[in-house]
């Protein structure tokens, strides 16, 4: 079962896969996009150096214990 159940789809980071940079200079994360009963694909996301600091900053405030933002219309926690 995915992370989302109402949709069925999950997106994760593609654990055997290492972070990278593209041609143009930005940083990519590799993952894995699965749906119920399919095979995995792949796709990257793609971040600029200012949305990398902004992703890793709010990594580090999660993770020392700060609170989450809240939870976007989408809804909920995968």
């Amino acid at each position: 079962m995915t992370a989302n159940r109402r949709t069925g789809w999950r997106i994760e980071r593609a654990p055997d896969k290492p972070l990278g940079r593209t041609n143009a200079g930005r940083f990519f994360i590799p993952l894995r996009i699965t749906r119920d009963d399919q095979e995995p694909a792949e796709a990257h996301l793609v971040l600029t150096g200012d949305d990398s600091e902004r992703l890793l900053g709010e990594l580090s405030r999660l993770m020392s214990g700060g609170e989450p933002a809240p939870l976007d219309p989408i809804g909920g926690v995968a």
